[in-house]
C-alpha cells in the first residue's frame, strides 16, 4: 500500500501540487489521470523519493528509502543503451543477471526474443518503452511505479501491458 497523506509540491516558489491525500491499496492497479501540465510526473518523482515535498508518503508504513530496493520506477523518458541489446538494457536496468529465458517468459507477447536480441539503436521509440515495460515486470518489485507507460506504443501493446500488468499486481503496487 502506498498511502499520500496532504503531500504539498512547490517547484521555484510555484505550487504543483496542493494537499493531495491518496490510498493506493496493495495488490491494484491505480491510474493517474490528468491535464498536460498538471502535475503527474511531479507528483510521481515525489512518490519515488526524486522531488522534495511536504507531507507524508509511505509504503506499507515506511518511508521510500527503507523500501527503495522492492520500489521499480520507470519515467517517460526513461533512456536505454543504444549500443546494448534488449536484453542486455533489461539486465543493466535491474542491476543483476537474468537469463534470457527469464527476461522472455515475463512478458513474450510484449517483446518477443527477436525483439530483445536487437541493439536498442534499431528500436522504435514504442520499442524502447517496451524493454522498460520488461523490465519492470521482471523486477520483481512490491511497488511498480510507471510514468506515461503507454506514451508511443500501440493498441495491442497496450492491451499486453494491461494484461502484463494485472497478474503482477496480484503481489504488487501498481501506480501507472
Amino acid at each position: 500500500m502506498i498511502e499520500l497523506q496532504n503531500v504539498g509540491i512547490a517547484v521555484r516558489g510555484r505550487t504543483i501540487v496542493e494537499q493531495c491525500t491518496a490510498t493506493l491499496p496493495s495488490a491494484t492497479i491505480t491510474q493517474l489521470a490528468g491535464a498536460n501540465g498538471s502535475g503527474k510526473t511531479t507528483l510521481i518523482r515525489a512518490i519515488s523519493g526524486l522531488q522534495r515535498y511536504s507531507g507524508s508518503i509511505r509504503f506499507d508504513g515506511a518511508d521510500v528509502a527503507r523500501v527503495r530496493s522492492r520500489l521499480y520506477v520507470c519515467f517517460d523518458d526513461a533512456l536505454v543503451f543504444p549500443y546494448l541489446s534488449g536484453y542486455e538494457n533489461v539486465r543493466l536496468l535491474l542491476v543483476r543477471g537474468l537469463t534470457r529465458k527469464a527476461i522472455a517468459a515475463v512478458a513474450p507477447a510484449l517483446a518477443d526474443d527477436g525483439m530483445l536480441r536487437m541493439r536498442a539503436r534499431q528500436l522504435s521509440h514504442g520499442q524502447r518503452k517496451r524493454v522498460h515495460l520488461v523490465a519492470a515486470l521482471a523486477s520483481g518489485a512490491s511497488y511498480l511505479i510507471l510514468d506515461e507507460a503507454l506514451n508511443g506504443v500501440d493498441a495491442p501493446t497496450a492491451a499486453e501491458v494491461a494484461t502484463a500488468l494485472a497478474r503482477r499486481a496480484t503481489d504488487a503496487t501498481v501506480l501507472i
